[in-house]
């Protein structure tokens, strides 16, 4: 089983060793809370959180 990494800088979760939306290295397998965004216009979470891509986000990175 592949383990998610969260991404310090914009929280999205990735298995790759780069974020596909920031492109930063700087990942932590160290992440809490699952947010998933499907569609960013609807998405009052989205707008909340300052989120600007669908995708699987974390709500807490160490």
């Amino acid at each position: 089983m592949v383990k998610e990494l969260a991404c310090r800088k914009c929280k999205t979760l990735t298995t790759d060793r780069i974020c596909p939306n920031c492109k930063s290295k700087d990942l932590s397998p160290n992440w809490s809370g699952l947010i998933i965004i499907e569609d960013i216009d609807r998405s009052l979470v989205a707008k909340t959180l300052d989120i600007s891509k669908t995708g699987r986000y974390a709500l807490k990175v160490t």
